[in-house]
């Protein structure tokens, strides 16, 4: 059975806290024996109508038209054997939803992945938040309060890091069981996708979401994907040993791929008793 190992999340050097250029993240891909390759930078932010409203944290609006182009002329000219789809992650800001609509709605795009980065005034990964408040559980709760309402613009053909929080707070949020069931019955009903983002690894020593919310959206027959959310090119399928792994363990045995909006499956090789993908290791 042939490689089906997918990676749809990855940045470059135009949101300025990325380094490469697609070209970069090409060549990793295809170097790793990759099937597919998501290009999907952070969109502009859409907030007080100037052209970058938050410098090193998004692409700058006079930016997009430009990385679209580029990011269909990999597509186009991407190495035999692997195919390149052109995506973006972008926010989910209440209030704002039209203006990325319009944005979005461009038939260059692929996939979208939906984020919410900003809860309150903070940046999700801000560690200035935790000195104004020490409330985990009432963060996490307004962040997936944010996650359900993304989920239900129908905007979004992936949700991105779901449990994002965790990230960098002080401790893990506490979730109840009716905040997840209602989450999950948001994300069915909007027939959205959710990342399995190896980023968490990086930053907490778990994917985003956590396994037993792996679990969960898997009985419940959510749809998963899988992102590295890479900000180097050398992160391209990181740890995606561990996933394949874990998802084989746990009886998952399709991920989510979208093209031209439109989302399919493709299968999970087994072969992860053979060794991890090179450079990309079997665990962080």
């Amino acid at each position: 059975m042939g490689s089906t190992v997918i990676d749809l999340h990855t940045h470059h050097r135009r949101c300025g806290h990325a380094t490469g250029e697609l070209g970069d993240y090409v060549a990793a891909a295809a170097g790793l024996g990759l099937a597919t390759l998501g290009l999907s930078d952070h969109a502009p932010l859409l907030l007080d109508g100037c052209d970058e409203p938050a410098p090193g944290m998004h692409m700058p609006l006079s930016a997009f038209d430009g990385y679209l182009a580029e990011a269909r002329a990999w597509q186009s000219r991407a190495p035999h054997g692997l195919e390149v789809l052109v995506g973006v992650e972008a926010d989910y800001i209440p209030g704002r939803e039209e203006a990325y609509r319009r944005l979005l709605d461009d038939p260059r795009i692929d996939f979208t992945i939906g984020a919410v980065h900003y809860i309150d005034g903070f940046h999700v990964y801000d560690p200035a938040r935790w000195k104004a408040t020490d409330d985990v559980d009432a963060v996490m709760e307004r962040y997936l309060a944010l996650v359900r309402d993304a989920a239900r613009t129908r905007m979004f053909d992936v949700i991105a890091h779901l449990d994002a929080v965790k990230g960098r707070a002080p401790r893990h949020p506490y979730v109840p069981d009716a905040t997840w069931d209602a989450t999950i019955d948001a994300l069915l009903a909007a027939d959205v996708a959710v990342e399995i983002n190896t980023s968490g690894y990086r930053k907490c020593g778990e994917p985003f979401p956590a396994w037993n919310v792996i679990e969960r959206l898997h009985a419940a027959g959510v749809p998963l994907t899988y992102g590295s959310d890479a900000h180097r090119p050398d992160e391209v399928a990181h740890a995606w040993t561990a996933v394949r792994r874990g998802l084989t363990d746990r009886g998952v045995r399709e991920l989510a791929i979208v093209r031209r909006r439109r989302r399919s499956l493709v299968p999970i090789d087994d072969r992860w008793a053979e060794g991890a993908l090179p450079g990309t290791g079997s665990a962080p």
